[in-house]
C-alpha cells in the first residue's frame, strides 16, 4: 500500500541529528523515508537501525559528486507509485504546521495542485558557540525575519522533472500554489506566509556545527561552500520562534523508546 507523505532526502555524515530529525517527521504523518547516504563515514546506519528494521526508512548508498539531483531524480523514478506526496527536504529543514495540524492532514486540501511550494525561516546559532545538549528544534529559537525562498511537497505522478533543490516542473505546465493555494512561479514565492505550513531550517546550528558544515562540499553543487568571514553571525536572528517546540515532550519521549536521548 502506498504511502500518503514521504520524504525524500540526501545527506553526508549526520548521524547525531537523524534519529530526532526522521521521529520528528513522523509525529506531523510522514509514513516513509527515502534516503541518500552520500559517503559517510559515521555510525548513521546504527542510528537508524529501529526505523529501517520496522521498514520506514530506506537508505541508499549513493557516492554520485554531487549527488543531491541525480538521488531527487533517482527518487522520482523509483518511487513514483509509492506516495500520494513526496517532501525533498535536507535534514537540516523540519516541515510542520504552526496550527497543530499534522501534515499530511493538511495537505489533503492541496490535491488538485501537482506541488505545494512551503516557505523556509532560517534560524541561526542562538547564542550557541558549541553544540548545546538538547534537540535541535528546542535549541535553536532565534531566526531572521522570513524570506520567501521555499522547499517542495510534490505529487510525484505529476513531476516531469527536477530542476532545482527547490522546484520541479509539472506536467501539462501546471504550477505548484503556496500555502494560500497562489500560483508560485520559480524559487521564490511573491509573498511569505507561514501560518498553516512551514519548513524551518538550521542551517547554522551551533557556530562550532556552521564550520564543520562549511567544511564540506555542498550536496548540490559538489562545490566547497564560501566563507565570508561573519559566519554564523550572518544569520544570528532578531525573531523568537518557538512555534515548532510544542512538539519537544513527545519528540523526547518517542527518542527516549528508541535509547537515542
Amino acid at each position: 500500500m502506498a504511502a500518503y507523505l514521504s520524504v525524500c532526502a540526501i545527506y553526508k555524515d549526520e548521524a547525531p541529528y537523524l534519529a530526532e530529525w526522521v521521529e520528528f517527521h513522523r509525529l506531523v504523518g510522514v509514513e516513509q523515508f527515502f534516503l541518500y547516504d552520500n559517503r559517510s563515514s559515521d555510525n548513521h546506519r546504527e542510528v537508524l537501525a529501529p526505523q529501517i528494521e520496522e521498514g520506514v526508512v530506506t537508505i541508499r548508498d549513493w557516492p554520485q559528486h554531487p549527488g543531491q539531483m541525480p538521488a531527487y531524480r533517482h527518487c522520482l523514478e523509483m518511487h513514483r507509485g509509492d506516495s500520494r506526496w513526496i517532501a525533498f527536504i535536507d535534514v537540516d529543514e523540519f516541515m510542520f504546521s504552526p496550527t497543530g495540524d499534522p501534515v499530511a492532514e493538511l495537505l489533503t486540501e492541496y490535491e488538485p495542485w501537482p506541488g505545494v511550494a512551503i516557505n523556509r525561516p532560517v534560524f541561526g546559532p542562538s547564542g550557541h558557540s558549541t553544540k548545546p545538549p538538547g534537540l535541535v528544534i528546542e535549541s535553536y529559537v532565534w531566526r531572521t525575519p522570513a524570506g520567501n525562498t521555499l522547499k517542495s511537497v510534490v505529487d510525484p505522478k505529476r513531476v516531469f522533472e527536477c530542476d532545482t533543490p527547490h522546484t520541479f516542473t509539472y506536467a501539462d505546465g501546471a504550477l505548484p500554489v503556496d500555502e494560500n493555494k497562489q500560483p508560485v512561479e520559480g524559487v521564490r514565492t511573491e509573498t511569505v506566509s507561514i501560518s498553516r505550513l512551514r519548513v524551518n531550517h538550521y542551517l547554522t546550528k551551533s557556530e562550532q556545527e556552521w564550520r564543520t558544515k562549511y567544511s564540506r562540499p555542498r550536496a548540490d553543487t559538489g562545490e566547497m561552500r564560501k566563507v565570508t568571514g561573519l559566519g554564523p553571525r550572518t544569520y544570528r536572528g532578531n525573531v523568537y520562534d518557538d512555534a515548532i517546540t510544542t512538539y519537544v515532550p513527545t519528540l523526547h519521549e518517542r527518542l527516549e523508546r528508541l535509547g537515542r536521548r
